[in-house]
């Protein structure tokens, strides 16, 4: 199998460049790999690159190189699909690198294309490739800035798989995007062994990791202050640079701890150093995973860490291998630095725990996991996609997907909704790929997900073109249905997004409008009522949008064959539009058949018409009102010169007020009327 790495360089030191390049020598084991990288402003990589994997550089930024793409015009040009990097003045990921970029991407001969950023991912999704498209993400999505998570949203619909480095970051993902909840997997970064481990006998603690506030290694400072207090012979190493550096440097200064707190700069390998230790401490705010743990655990390292989110608590077993602390708690990591440094065996026997329980990130657990997740993600390609759907005249919705692979026989059609709670139904697909989803089926009221879900678990959302519905002879379906539910209708159809939906009307009284008339003194509607007869108290109640307090009562009328009838008199629902409606004011229509009996609405559901609020319209009739105009300040003068003068003040001048009706059907195919004051 040939698998690409998309990154946009190797150039940083990073936790991210650290992983893609551990997990691309751990595949080249069985596999050909290759990382192609959007630019390249540097002659070597910070970390070691397994020798078998090859890499391809589409653009190269380094003056000196004999094919420099320094010159070229689109070098320093800003893309124009790829997601800038926002206040950047030059073009991180150029106009050149974006084409050949599109290029790789429609040519390549990969088998899985890989991407290890939200902008690449962005790209990657819309890329036109049949190869398996997967992104990797080592962050949180849902701290990204808004203008790369409204396109990276939408974009994973379009993947393949998708994995985060945690459990819990699968949870936040799949709460994010739900759709995509059966292509999510927990990938953990790779960290292979380390090339030298610790005796546990230096009086050193060691830390890692970029001067920033969310490492928080002022906080770590404190911390040591504390230990050093009582265990001055101990002195504490951290590796890294960054914009913190001066005030962490500040602050040691005036603890006095220059010569027991050492910042010693940046360290490319870092993990070398860690073998000169025998305790390391993580004092991170925030940590996705952690690879510099993995990374101290294997070089022999107790680790002491804050209980960052999510990393640390997926990698350390407290009282084993390491201790957590909650964040931003300096007590409680002097107390725990504390108790390995006055416990010469504790700390032996977590330096062996460590070496042992990091070996689940090396490279053939994470080549096994990751494989794995490419088969799964394989399997669920090749399950078919299209469907097509026919309704009888009996009301059972037939959904045919064609043929199905040997690994989904057994499947089944899931007809899925989601919300609070998902909630779904199932209906066996022969291996010919056919379903029936019969009308009886009691599928609640409400718009349905079509879902092809195998016995293994894979699952594709289900879609459809505009030939794809057949729902001629729904017409032809007797209502209303005798037995529980007067109203039981399915009704297929391609949702704009291109999926296979299915509407299903389920009421067990439901009252059908039909013939609407309108002009300026009423609004006559006739309806068929279901499930219910009119009674004693029959009534059509109009309820106010906004404040369901506000009920307007208009008779009901039967029409002798089983339909109802009522006039809705425009003057009432005019006079109803107080100045507190402001301009617009709706009432929704219900039907309530005998007094005290539950509401019904009227409504367009017994239909081939999924949004009637688009096909049945109506005229908007204007009520013409005279009214006295408000009083202004200046006709308050007049008027108070006026009598003062003993002269009578003339009536104000009266106004015309135009309100227009607009009755019109839901979104959930409801009668209402809106008024709307001109």
């Amino acid at each position: 199998m040939k698998i690409a790495f998309l990154v946009r360089d190797l150039c940083h030191m990073g936790g991210v460049v650290s992983a893609t390049q551990n997990l691309a020598g751990a595949l080249a084991e069985k596999h050909q790999v290759e990382i192609v990288a959007l630019r390249k402003v540097r002659d070597e990589s910070y970390f070691p690159l397994d020798p078998r994997v090859s890499v391809r550089v589409l653009s190269d930024m380094r003056p000196h190189s004999p094919v420099s793409d320094v010159d070229d015009p689109l070098s320093d040009k800003f893309p124009l699909i790829y997601p800038l990097n926002a206040g950047a003045k030059t073009p991180v990921v150029s106009r050149l690198a974006e084409l050949r970029l599109l290029e790789y991407l429609a040519t390549t001969d990969a088998d899985v294309v890989v991407s290890s950023s939200p902008r690449n991912t962005i790209m990657l999704a819309q890329a036109p490739g049949s190869y398996l498209k997967v992104t990797q993400e080592h962050s949180m999505p849902s701290i990204y800035a808004t203008d790369i998570k409204q396109r990276l949203f939408p974009a994973y619909l379009a993947l393949d798989a998708l994995t985060a480095l945690t459990p819990e970051e699968v949870a936040s993902i799949g709460r994010l995007v739900p759709a995509v909840r059966d292509r999510l997997a927990v990938m953990p970064n790779c960290v292979p062994a380390a090339p030298v481990r610790s005796k546990s006998t230096n009086k050193v603690v060691i830390s890692a990791g970029h001067l920033t506030d969310n490492k928080n290694h002022a906080l770590l400072v404190e911390a040591f202050a504390k230990v050093h207090a009582e265990a001055p012979d101990w002195t504490l190493r951290v590796y890294g640079t960054g914009g913190e550096k001066n005030k962490l440097r500040a602050r040691i200064n005036e603890l006095g701890l220059a010569n027991s707190i050492l910042l010693m700069g940046q360290a490319a390998p870092v993990t070398p150093e860690f073998g000169k230790g025998s305790i390391f401490v993580l004092p991170s705010k925030r940590e996705a995973f952690g690879n510099v743990i993995v990374e101290a655990m294997a070089a022999g390292l107790p680790v002491v860490s804050t209980d960052a989110d999510h990393g640390p608590r997926n990698i350390l077993t407290p009282g084993e291998d390491g201790v957590i602390v909650p964040r931003g708690d300096a007590d409680a990591m002097a107390k725990a630095v504390l108790g390995l440094v006055r416990d010469d065996d504790l700390r032996a026997k977590m330096s062996e725990n460590a070496i042992r329980n990091a070996e689940r990130f090396h490279e053939t657990g994470s080549r096994e996991r990751f494989e794995a997740i490419l088969e799964r993600a394989f399997a669920r390609k090749a399950l078919p996609r299209h469907a097509t759907a026919r309704v009888d005249t009996r009301g059972d919705v037939h959904v045919g997907v064609g043929p199905l692979p040997a690994q989904a026989h057994g499947a089944d059609l899931v007809l899925r909704r989601k919300g609070k709670e998902i909630e779904e139904h199932r209906f066996a697909l022969s291996t010919a790929g056919d379903a029936v989803v019969p009308w009886d089926a009691g599928i609640p009221h409400g718009t349905w997900d079509t879902v092809l879900a195998t016995p293994s678990g894979a699952e594709v959302p289900l879609s459809t073109d505009g030939y794809g519905c057949d729902t001629r002879d729904l017409l032809a379906v007797e209502l209303p249905r005798t037995g529980t539910h007067a109203l039981a209708l399915l009704l297929p159809h391609r949702h704009e997004d291109g999926r296979l939906r299915v509407r299903s009307a389920l009421r067990e009284a439901h009252a059908e409008v039909g013939p609407v008339q309108v002009d300026k003194e009423a609004v006559r509607v006739r309806a068929d009522l279901w499930g219910a007869v009119a009674g004693s108290g029959a009534v059509v109640e109009a309820v106010h949008r906004e404040d369901k307090e506000r009920v307007l009562t208009f008779p009901l009328e039967s029409t002798g064959d089983g339909g109802v009838s009522v006039v809705i008199d425009c003057r009432t629902l005019v006079d109803q539009h107080t100045d507190a409606d402001e301009k617009e004011s709706i009432w929704d229509f219900w039907l309530r058949p005998a007094a005290g009996a539950p509401r019904v609405a009227l409504a367009k559901l017994a239909t081939d018409v999924l949004q009637p609020i688009d096909v049945f319209t109506f005229p908007r009739p204007v009520v013409t009102d005279t009214i006295a105009p408000p009083p202004s300040v200046v006709s308050r003068a007049v008027r108070k010169a006026r009598r003062t003068l003993g002269a009578t003040p003339p009536p104000p001048a009266p106004r015309r007020r135009k309100t227009e009706l607009r009755p019109y059907f839901t979104a959930l195919s409801q009668f209402a009327v809106k008024t709307v004051r001109l």
